[in-house]
């Protein structure tokens, strides 16, 4: 094999030589067609990088809520300081299709005090398809003013997730003169940080019927369905996690009976809603409806535990700039859990789980909305009746200094099984972009103000350098 590798260079190098001697004119040739085919290469690709850095400082044992909530896992209660860098290449197939490649690299100290991923994924997209294989940081949505972004049960309050999945990200007609289509989702993921059960599996489904047939007006209803499943527990060992499993898993059917008696009612940790919403416009304006159930068990599949769930609504200026160009109002609401249900499924306990207990989280931080908190320890959720009023504003001030606003009061009635001690809890948030260039500076200030703590304060900077 060698030999025949030798063999052949030496062949190649011989050519080369006798190709040399040729005239200059089919060189020159070649050069060209060799650099067109590079520079068509190159306008292919397309490579962008963001590096941020951040510090701050507050009043109590944690910052305020809003200063470590919803920061997609790069900063915790007790971070002072944190820096990440992220880069991205783009290439593109056609006009509407291409790979991306993201990285980012990420250090906060706090809780965690270590360097790790902030994501590493390979994806395709086009006009209606989105596949992705990796840790990859969700879209913002709603201009950054939502408290929970997508849904009730997933927002950016941690760190991604890796796992893989793919996702049709405009309606798929079934009649396009109708105005009548669909949009759906599939994803699995495996959870990788320290938990109770660890390597817990993440199954995730949706579903939406889109109709559009009326002008300036879009209408929306579906399903959202999340199982934690699989993974080694410290009492039953490995859990049940065939293709088997799976199936039970996707179809919510009932377990097995080795893990005793857990998942009688269906094989792992299942957690839902129902979605809708409305679209439309006005004058020069964008408006959204929203509304989200939340269910984890039959009784709240079949609405037994209305109201609970999150209302919201999203106006935003078709032609930003302004002093308001967007506004956000949310109501969270998740104190009936069942209580009056009539099936045997009892009382929820929203996030929690008896089998997976580290419950509805990822790295100690809750996967879904953070109004819904952990306990001291960060381990069990001990605040999961919430009722909460959330505001969101985003704007130009002064005409040059962006800004963005978020204000949350919230009333926290505990958890069952858990602290019965009610609060009531303001926390605000005001972040400003003071100076805009190649280096771009935010202010940022947080402040809580409890009935049952002390006010807290905090102040932060962050600095921002996109990378071309």
């Amino acid at each position: 094999l060698n030999l025949h590798i030798f063999g052949s260079r030496l062949k190649a190098f011989r050519n080369l030589a006798a190709f040399i001697k040729r005239p200059m004119k089919p060189i020159i040739l070649l050069l060209f067609i060799l650099l067109t085919n590079f520079t068509v290469q190159a306008q292919n690709m397309e490579f962008e990088g963001i590096l941020n850095t951040k510090g701050i400082i507050y009043s109590g044992d944690e910052s305020p809520f809003w200063m470590h909530s919803n920061q997609r896992g790069r900063i915790d209660e007790k971070s002072n300081v944190a820096g990440w860098i992220n880069g991205l290449a783009t290439y593109s197939i056609t006009d509407d299709a291409r790979f991306k490649m993201g990285l980012g690299v990420l250090y906060s100290d706090g809780y965690l005090d270590k360097l790790q991923l902030d994501e590493s994924y390979l994806s395709f997209e086009n006009s209606w398809l989105l596949v992705s294989v990796g840790r990859r940081q969700r879209e913002e949505l709603y201009n950054g003013l939502s408290a929970t972004n997508e849904n009730i049960l997933w927002s950016l309050n941690a760190r991604p997730v890796p796992g893989i999945g793919f996702q049709i990200t405009r309606p798929i007609y079934f009649s396009k003169k109708a105005g009548l289509g669909f949009k759906l989702s599939l994803e699995e993921y495996i959870t990788d940080d320290e938990r109770y059960v660890e390597n817990t599996r993440i199954h995730h489904k949706s579903f939406h019927l889109v109709f559009d047939g009326i002008y300036n007006w879009e209408f929306t209803v579906g399903l959202e369905h999340f199982v934690q499943w699989g993974g080694i527990s410290p009492v039953f060992g490995g859990l049940p996690g065939s293709f088997d499993d799976y199936i039970n898993v996707f179809t919510g059917l009932e377990g097995k009976d080795d893990v005793g008696g857990e998942e009688e009612n269906a094989l792992g940790n299942h957690l839902g809603g129902y979605v809708a919403g409305i679209k439309t416009s006005f004058e020069n304006y964008n408006i959204e409806i929203i509304y989200n159930h939340i269910f984890e068990d039959g009784s709240g599949s079949v609405l037994a535990n209305t109201p609970d769930g999150r209302y919201g609504i999203h106006i935003a200026d078709k032609e930003p700039g302004n002093w308001i160009d967007a506004f956000m109002y949310e109501l969270y609401y998740t104190r009936n859990q069942s209580k009056n249900s009539p099936t045997t499924d009892g009382i929820d306990n929203y996030f929690n789980n008896n089998l997976y207990r580290s419950g509805w989280t990822y790295e100690n931080r809750v996967i879904g909305v953070p109004f819904i908190t952990l306990d001291e320890e960060r381990f069990r959720i001990s605040n999961n009746k919430v009722l909460v009023h959330h505001l969101g504003i985003s704007g130009v001030a002064f005409r040059n200094l962006p800004y963005k606003f978020l204000n949350s009061y919230r009333k926290n009635y505990g958890a069952k099984g858990g602290s019965s001690i009610s609060s009531n809890v303001l926390s605000s948030y005001l972040d400003l972009a003071v100076y805009r260039s190649d280096l771009n500076v935010n202010l940022q200030i947080g402040t809580d103000f409890s009935t049952i703590a002390s006010p807290n304060f905090g102040v932060g900077i962050q600095l921002t350098k996109e990378l071309y």
